[in-house]
């Protein structure tokens, strides 16, 4: 969703044992990673951490706060501005014995409620083979290309889910190398490719320029609609006027032409019937301009949902839609999560892959607005376009005891997408899985829904989600 350079988003857990102590102590003192007044690293980091998982070392200078990737035959120092600028302007920590616990982004008192800590270990020093950002890229493709399926091999976490043997990979793709940057660029990508990931999806080059595998289910009906007409010649432009027309039908059909659009048109909301709120959420970030922060974005939200619950009070139910979401930030969905619930709830765990085995970082829970909450019944309604951080909200709104799911299974790409330099280009990774209490997590198969509803249809592709809709406003009228 971003092709911004070089953009890390750090994620981590603790045990299913531990839940309750969480629950009650998300309040570790938290102190600052940089003293911006005094322009010097807080002296109590001061020195070299390994990251669990995820595969980082952070060098903490009297100065400044540097990045660092390795693997079990590399380690330089990655280009990644975002993440350092992180660690110099907001980022937070908490020491628990040797462990350092980095919350990345500042939201104020949910700082530690509304993201998940990234763990870090003490050590002497970097690895003797440390090399710098410059050094890296004059590598040669081989050697880049070694880098490239290290990276994979004690990064990816679903290997075996994705049926992938990085070692057969190898040695099917080293040979056909050449000693040009281009060749490296297309065989990363058509690795990218055959992960069929749409988090391992990226291998982007100086110039913009992606490839990623891009393939779902809802495209392949698109695809086999845009095959049965002639009037529009290009695909491209055949999805185009897909979105755009069902983004219409929510707006003047089932809404009535009475939506309420905010937040930079990334929610929308009214009235489906006198006695059935809905709320289309188009997106989990984007909320503002980019100069605003995170926590600013978080607080323009929170002033709409809580107008929204406000309003809503009255309705037998909430129709929330989430068919068109590409994700976004999990804050986000905590944030609307909390709205529906009026006492603390498990969502998840999260653990981060660390070189074949899963490492618990931290317990996610849904801790209830400040505000009114609305605990009668809410309807999820999501499709295969649902993907990353819309596919962590149906997690946390499934675990709620007045709430549905309803469409068909989610994308099945749920992980952060861990960023990496591989010479001049940046890739991505998953490296995090969601765990319910019943130790299933949904990577590659995607969110079950608990009401099945063919939201896309190549008969009527333009029509079949407001189509779907009105279905699902019979079911809520016939249940209630």
């Amino acid at each position: 969703m971003k092709v911004t350079f070089y953009i890390l988003v750090f994620y981590c857990f603790v045990s299913c044992s531990e839940k309750k102590s969480n629950a009650s102590t998300l309040s570790y003192g938290l102190e600052k990673t940089f003293l911006k007044d005094k322009n010097t690293t807080n002296p109590l980091i001061k020195g070299i951490w390994k990251s669990i998982g995820n595969g980082y070392y952070l060098e903490a200078r009297q100065d400044s706060i540097l990045l660092y990737s390795y693997t079990t035959n590399f380690c330089y120092k990655e280009k990644n501005d975002y993440i350092e600028g992180l660690l110099h302007s907001q980022s937070q920590f908490a020491l628990r014995g040797d462990t350092l616990g980095i919350y990345l982004t500042d939201f104020g008192d949910k700082t530690q409620t509304l993201q998940t800590k990234k763990d870090f270990i003490k050590v002497d020093r970097l690895p003797e083979n440390t090399i710098d950002f410059s050094k890296l890229t004059t590598l040669s493709p081989q050697k880049l290309f070694k880098l490239y399926i290290e990276t994979l091999q004690e990064n990816y976490a679903f290997s075996k889910r994705r049926g992938l043997d990085w070692k057969s990979l190898f040695n099917g793709y080293k040979d056909s190398l050449t000693h040009t940057n281009e060749a490296l660029f297309n065989t990363m990508g058509k690795i990218a490719t055959l992960t069929k990931d749409q988090h391992t999806k990226k291998v982007i080059s100086e110039s913009g320029k992606t490839l990623q595998y891009r393939i779902t289910p809802s495209a392949e009906v698109v695809k086999e609609a845009f095959k049965k007409q002639s009037e529009i010649k290009n695909l491209n432009e055949y999805f185009g006027l897909f979105f755009e027309t069902n983004y219409k039908n929510i707006s003047d059909s089932l809404l009535h032409g009475n939506g309420i659009k905010v937040l930079n048109d990334k929610l929308e909301w009214g009235d489906l019937t006198k006695h059935i709120g809905y709320i289309n959420i188009h997106s989990f970030t984007g909320f503002l301009n980019r100069e605003h922060t995170r926590k600013q974005q978080i607080d323009s939200l929170n002033v709409h949902m809580q107008k929204i619950i406000n309003t809503f009070q009255d309705k037998e139910a909430i129709v929330i839609d989430i068919s068109f979401n590409f994700g976004g930030y999990d804050a986000t969905a905590l944030t609307i999560a909390s709205y529906f619930t009026d006492a603390t709830v498990f969502s998840h765990k999260s653990q981060v892959y660390d070189n074949g085995m899963f490492y618990d970082e931290d317990d996610v829970f849904i801790f209830p607005a400040n505000s009114l909450t609305f605990k009668k019944p809410v309807y999820v309604l999501m499709t295969d376009i649902s993907r990353s951080a819309a596919e962590s909200f149906a997690v946390m709104m499934g675990v709620l005891p007045n709430v549905k799911l309803v469409g068909t299974n989610t994308l099945g790409t749920l992980s952060s997408m861990l960023g990496k330099s591989i010479g001049d280009f940046y890739t991505t990774y998953s490296n995090q899985r969601l765990v319910d209490e019943s130790d299933q997590f949904f990577e590659v198969y995607g969110v079950e829904p608990d009401i099945k509803l063919q939201v896309f249809k190549k008969e009527n592709i333009f029509q079949s989600h407001k189509t779907s809709v009105r279905d699902l406003i019979q079911i809520i009228e016939e249940t209630h």
